[in-house]
């Protein structure tokens, strides 16, 4: 996802630099340091970042004052400088003023993009934005739809009161009526026509909610009438408000994920559904080729549905002919996932299975889960029951 830099700077040769170098990670706005009304464009556009040029021709003195009154008026973000390295003295002086860092404006456009993302990663950390997961599917299937639920329910269901929203875009309609027995009032076409009402009373009021997990659910269709498609640019923006709402964001992508993918907004968590059909696995060795053709894309992680132990080929053969780096594999029968589907309750928070076994673990080495506690003995049991079946 594309965070938003407002870079003061008079000089285009710079920002005409800048742009490319940074458009796949950052939206650029740039504005005159010297403007009065800095304020009143930040009010417009929500910058995440500012970059501030400490060479503008202002005169030493009143760069710095310019830094230091950047800096009263954006006290939460970080604000970076870009200068002239040689100059020590102007380097200790805007640190002096209040940046947080300081880049060479010879520097390569590769270390001005990481010092800029190393700044935003901090503050995300800091500020508490919500974690993000996305389920890609090169062809969706109910599988990945089933696998984006049971991440957001094991999440929502961990100690610790997370707030945890489930965006689903499946189309024509969403499963998780059925899957999580929820009415809903209120889809993601009706969010976007309330942009500006969004927060987390309102949300709490106008989303469904699983009552066992408290996980909230935005679908974008609820039944075939109600299937207004959304602009891409349009769900980036609804991601990006979501994210300050919520402790974690789990989006299904459905028939959406090429956009998201060709869009660079796979920042996070990114699993990507495959299954042991050909066509599948071909599909999803071109999508990886896609993602690693996106500067600084996450490495998504291969899911990989064994819902027959005895069909070929293998997860490993998937493995190797898919070039995945990561992988997932999710072992399940289809009766279990329609079961589970069937009675209303997700197939990970059911009895112990490979299936939520093996998410579980995942969810847990990239931090979304907690570390796994220690089991009782009848659950044990049936932990290693269950894989002996399962080969």
């Amino acid at each position: 996802m594309r965070r938003n830099l407002l870079f003061l700077s008079v000089d285009a040769k710079l920002i005409a630099r800048l742009e490319p170098a940074l458009t796949g990670d950052c939206i650029l706005m740039s504005a005159d340091p010297r403007a009065q009304d800095i304020g009143a464009v930040a009010a417009r556009f929500h910058p995440d970042i500012v970059l501030i040029d400490a060479g503008a021709h202002t005169g030493a003195r009143t760069m710095l004052e310019r830094m230091a009154s950047v800096r009263a008026q954006f006290p939460a973000l970080p604000l970076v400088a870009i200068g002239d390295e040689m100059s020590a003295q102007l380097i200790l002086a805007s640190f002096r003023a209040g940046v947080d860092d300081f880049v060479d404006r010879d520097a390569s456009d590769a270390e001005i993009r990481t010092t800029v993302l190393s700044r935003l990663r901090d503050v995300a950390v800091q500020d508490g934005v919500a974690a993000l997961v996305h389920v890609l599917s090169p062809a969706p299937s109910d599988e990945d739809a089933d696998l984006a639920l049971n991440i957001a329910s094991l999440i929502a269901a961990a100690p610790g009161g997370r707030r945890v929203l489930l965006i689903d875009l499946a189309l024509p309609v969403t499963t998780a009526r059925t899957a999580l027995g929820l009415e809903f009032g209120f889809t993601l076409s009706a969010a976007l026509r309330d942009m500006a009402r969004l927060d987390k009373a309102f949300l709490d009021q106008a989303l469904a909610r699983a009552p066992d997990t408290g996980l909230y659910v935005l679908p974008l269709a609820d039944d075939e009438t109600d299937a207004a498609l959304p602009a891409p640019r349009d769900l980036t923006v609804l991601v990006r408000i979501f994210r300050s709402l919520f402790d974690t964001v789990v989006v299904h992508w459905g028939a959406f994920s090429r956009q998201a993918a060709r869009g660079g907004d796979t920042g996070g968590t990114v699993f990507l559904g495959c299954n042991q059909r050909f066509s599948a696995i071909r599909n999803a060795k071109a999508f990886l080729a896609s993602l690693r053709g996106v500067a600084d894309a996450a490495e998504p992680v291969l899911a990989i549905h064994q819902l027959d132990t005895n069909l070929v080929p293998s997860p490993d053969d998937i493995v190797r002919a898919t070039g995945a780096r990561q992988s997932l594999v999710l072992r399940t029968g289809w009766g279990a996932l329609a079961l589970a589907h069937n009675r209303g309750r997700p197939l990970a928070l059911a009895a112990p299975s490979p299936y939520s076994d093996a998410l579980r673990t995942r969810l847990a080495e990239i931090g979304l889960l907690p570390p796994a506690q220690t089991e009782n003995s009848t659950l044990k049991l049936l932990h290693w029951l269950n894989r002996a079946r399962a080969g």
